[in-house]
């Protein structure tokens, strides 16, 4: 382990020193995730002034969940998509080829190569408005903060296994962007909690695209309304979505005849 940490820096810093080349882009991507925050919540102060609660949340608990989800949309921009978004050009390229020959894992490498250091002004405002959403509530104790912690790491669990399983259908498939656009359109609803929508839209973002664990679960851990079937449920999910996507991976690697042979 202390081995691949230690790959993971070196590749780290080094999309670090090349990013920061361009130091505007980074400014850019604060002021665009900022105008995204305030324009959210507009509208959700917009909708409370017409309801007291949406699907039971009131409006520091639904602040609490934008900040989740700005939170999970910043870890998919800085890591998933730079890395992820790859995975079919090794493929139609042959380039996976050489991946394979390395003396550590492909999927390892496949995962963590790159990250787009740009976009982590997402990732410090996404932990801040989660912070002012639970301060305003009172539910700013070590106990929720650790346990939402515990529930965001299983959230960035589930997503990178959902994104990654998508990805590997490129060993079959040509063109896989448009699955990835899929998912995003249902990440998208994510920004509000999962009651608010009716009884076969819950039931689709819970069991058949996991949006609920993903944020409306960590959210209800910050807001100190989480009951433990959730909690329970959602590292379930990580644990189950992880094996999964390994075992579709080890399947597609198996199967897997090289372009450039």
């Amino acid at each position: 382990m202390s081995r691949y940490g230690r790959l993971w820096r070196i590749f780290f810093t080094h999309s670090l020193v090349q990013d920061l080349e361009y130091r505007v882009n980074w400014w850019m991507n604060a002021f665009n995730v900022l105008l995204f925050l305030g324009s959210s919540a507009l509208v959700l102060g917009v909708v409370f002034l017409q309801a007291d609660a949406i699907g039971g949340w009131t409006f520091d608990q639904a602040l609490t969940l934008l900040g989740v989800y700005l939170l999970l949309e910043g870890v998919t921009a800085v890591f998933l998509v730079p890395n992820l978004n790859r995975v079919p050009e090794y493929v139609r390229k042959g380039e996976l080829d050489f991946l394979l020959l390395k003396p550590i894992a492909a999927r390892f490498l496949v995962s963590t190569r790159y990250a787009s250091v740009w976009w982590t002004p997402q990732l410090a405002i996404g932990v801040a408005v989660i912070g002012i959403g639970m301060a305003r509530q009172g539910t700013l104790s070590w106990a929720n903060v650790g346990l939402t912690l515990l529930l965001l790491v299983a959230a960035t669990a589930i997503l990178y296994a959902v994104w990654f399983a998508l990805t590997t259908t490129a060993f079959w498939f040509v063109k896989v962007d448009n699955v990835s656009e899929l998912f995003t359109a249902f990440f998208a609803a994510g920004r509000f909690p999962v009651s608010a929508y009716p009884g076969w839209v819950r039931a689709l973002l819970t069991f058949v695209v996991p949006i609920a664990f993903l944020t409306t679960v960590p959210a209800e851990a910050a807001s100190g309304r989480l009951t433990w079937a959730a909690a329970l449920g959602a590292v379930a999910a990580a644990l189950l979505l992880l094996a999964a996507s390994q075992a579709f991976w080890r399947y597609a690697l198996a199967n897997y005849t090289s372009a450039s042979s």
